[in-house]
């Protein structure tokens, strides 16, 4: 891998629970990733702090590496963490008179929305999240808009005015604007953002219109809460990472990573925070498609174990699965994002008893501070890190390749502790929790594959994150997957970043519709025609010039009197009639794919719900360099070690390959440890594991 620093770079930052990551993607090749604690107090601190430390590789200061910058690209979870710590703004909801209880209905499945199947079968034992808003904080106006955009009761705007200042009186930070069809018409919506504005001009207004075009009351009117919820702590975070970079040298404007793939300016961000939910784990995906596409891989799962959860995300036919609505925190949101599911199984989570005085492993943990036990932060609970430097497979002098000191001692001690309540040894304890933790990734593993009639056997594993390549083997091995790829090992525990650094700037309309087949194509050719223009005035503004976007367009269809839509790609450039005769057979192939030949009503007819458009403008893609042999740079050692394996149920001598830089001509065979500077691969016994000729480590999975 080439280490010049004659080159202008793309950086790619991602913050996570635990550590924040940073990749230099240069324009000759050369990919350098760093890790440096993150700070939760101002993580805008580990933010520059991740990219110092990746330039001193190359040997540039921040300034010298600035200069030399032409894209910053950010996945961040300041907008994910609020909403999870209940830590944001304190949110007032205007809605239509009539329509203020839809957020507490739920669509009547909020009991179980976002329970796994085991927590849904305890019906006793649910109920529904707290809310967001809490009921004395909404409040209801007169106006209403039809189905068809039409006015019928005209904005009251006197009342209006009354209503927004009972919320201004009752010190809302944040207001969120959702009346009923205003997808259809946003007149209204927009006419109480303008009174707001009179009233309390600083104030974050958010209207459910500006987010969501399509249909679905409840969707939509989460969507904007949670949008207005982050909106003054993301404006605020926004506003400190670019003037920090501006300080620093950075003279273009940063973007950020976005749910739907792809990222968007800062100015969106600020207006729209709530794309930027998800954004790290689907930056993830973007790297990982890239990888696939050279690789030859058509199918693969994405695992990615961090500090706090385990993400995984599906690659099937080269194409990553995709949501139009999602469910987060247990509410309903009207998003289109690439498909990611998480579950707490990560590094920091804690081992803990329940009342039957049983064992479990997370979804609590110990965060980025106090962190793991080892970490000497003031946490005197197990972690999964502590697990893994219990059996020997960390070793605490290797530790983030020696730049953070850990007391390996500190884990063992935490372990016995476990172990006392079982009878058993700190090693036999510290395996239990890996077994239990590497069950709760497996299951994830399933669920995302087996149970959407996706086999597990005919896809690569491609696993990474700092804690990624420390159990997916094991977790490969129960799921029946056969093969785990460690993508460029060298950056594997960065690779979130990496996908953003590679991000094309991505933005995507909807347009509603209510359109039954057969259509004519003039009618969808207008309606993507101004999307068009739309997109192209949007990306000029932005600063990117003439530059032509790549347009991606779909439908949403479904059968007629049905509730739910799916997805139908359109080919590029303008309609006619042969094109749109292929709509129907085209929608009626998904809906058996997914749901089964036979399950559709053709005879009810075919409607279109609505017509959706992606515009992108490309970035840089770094082509892999084929490696035929051992790296002339390559810095190896070779020892052994002690490590306890679960499969022996005792200490083994264990080969160790400490491999700093490059690749190695050899084929590894279990049991083996492979260190690299930010993460370990666990070789488990009758595995094999080598390079292949891009420098991706691949691991064959014994039965």
């Amino acid at each position: 891998m080439s280490t010049t620093t004659d080159t202008t770079f793309a950086i790619g930052v991602d913050i996570g629970g635990t550590f924040t990551d940073c990749v230099l993607l240069g324009e000759d090749g050369t990919i350098v990733g760093a890790k440096s604690p993150t700070t939760p107090h101002d993580r805008s601190v580990g933010f520059f702090a991740s990219i110092e430390r990746a330039g001193e590789k190359l040997g540039l200061d921040v300034p010298g590496l600035f200069a030399r910058t032409s894209r910053l690209v950010h996945g961040t979870t300041t907008g994910t963490n609020a909403i999870v710590a209940r830590h944001g703004a304190k949110v007032g909801l205007v809605t239509t008179a009539g329509h203020g209880d839809v957020m507490f209905l739920m669509r009547g499945g909020g009991r179980t929305a976002g329970l796994a199947p085991d927590e849904a079968l305890h019906v006793f034992s649910t109920a529904k999240p707290d809310p967001l808003v809490p009921r004395q904080m909404i409040v209801e106006v007169p106006e209403r808009v039809d189905v068809d955009g039409e006015v019928v009761v005209a904005l009251d705007e006197d009342a209006t005015r009354q209503a927004v200042r009972t919320l201004v009186d009752q010190g809302v930070e944040a207001i969120a604007v959702s009346l009923v069809w205003s997808f259809r018409n946003p007149d209204h919506e927009h006419r109480v953002r303008d009174i707001v504005a009179e009233i309390a001009p600083d104030l974050f207004v958010t209207c459910a219109s500006d987010l969501v075009s399509q249909l679905g009351e409840y969707e939509r009117t989460t969507t904007a809460i949670m949008n207005a919820y982050i909106g003054p702590l993301m404006t605020d975070y926004i506003d400190r990472i670019e003037s920090g970079a501006r300080e620093r040298g950075f003279t273009s404007g940063v973007l950020f990573a976005q749910c739907a793939g792809g990222a968007i300016t800062g100015d969106e961000a600020r207006t729209s925070p709530i794309r930027t939910v998800q954004s790290g784990p689907v930056a993830g995906i973007v790297s990982s498609q890239l990888l696939c596409e050279q690789l030859g891989y058509p199918n693969a799962l994405l695992a990615d174990m961090g500090g706090t959860t385990f993400d995984v995300s599906v690659i099937r036919n080269h194409d990553p699965l995709r949501r139009h609505t999602s469910v987060f925190q247990r509410y309903e949101l009207a998003l289109p994002m690439l498909d990611v599911e998480s579950v707490g199984a990560g590094g920091g989570s804690l081992a803990w008893f329940d009342e039957s005085d049983r064992l479990n492993v997370g979804p609590q943990s110990a965060g980025a501070f106090p962190g793991p036990v080892c970490y000497e932060n003031g946490n005197d609970v197990a972690t999964v890190t502590d697990s893994d430097v219990a059996l020997g497979i960390i070793d605490p002098a290797a530790f983030l390749n020696g730049r953070m000191k850990i007391n390996g001692g500190a884990s063992r001690d935490a372990l016995q502790r476990v172990g006392d309540r079982l009878a058993i040894t700190a090693q036999e304890a510290a395996a239990g929790v890996n077994r239990l933790v590497d069950a709760k990734m497996a299951d994830l593993i399933r669920r995302m594959s087996v149970m959407r009639g996706l086999d597990p056997r005919h896809f690569v594993m491609l696993a990474f994150g700092g804690g990624g390549p420390v159990h997916a083997c094991a977790v490969a091995r129960e799921a029946g997957v056969k093969k785990v790829v460690v993508p460029l090992p060298h950056v594997a525990a960065m690779w979130l970043a990496l996908g953003a650094a590679v991000s094309d700037v991505t933005h995507i309309y909807q347009t509603p519709a209510e359109i039954r087949l057969p259509v004519q194509p003039d009618q969808l050719n207008a309606i993507l025609g101004e999307m068009e223009t739309r997109a192209r005035d949007t990306i000029r503004h932005e600063g990117f010039g003439d530059v032509e976007p790549n347009f991606t367009r779909t439908l949403r269809m479904k059968y007629a009197a049905q509730v739910f839509d799916v997805e139908v790609p359109l080919g590029a450039g303008p309609l006619d009639d042969a094109a749109v005769s292929e709509i129907a057979g085209d929608f009626a192939r998904i809906y058996d794919d997914l749901f089964g030949k036979g399950s559709g009503f053709a005879e009810a007819g075919v409607v279109i719900t609505s017509v959706s458009l992606q515009a992108t403008v490309p970035t840089h893609k770094p082509e892999l360099p084929r490696v035929d042999e051992a790296s002339s740079d390559a810095i190896v050692s070779r020892s052994h070690r002690s490590v306890f394996w679960a499969e022996e149920g005792r200490e083994v001598d264990t080969y160790v390959v400490r491999l700093d830089q490059g690749v190695v001509d050899e084929t590894i065979t279990g049991p083996a440890l492979i260190e690299l500077p930010d993460t370990v691969v666990v070789v488990h016994p009758g595995e094999s594991a080598s390079f292949d000729d891009r420098g991706n480590l691949v691991v064959v999975i014994s039965e």
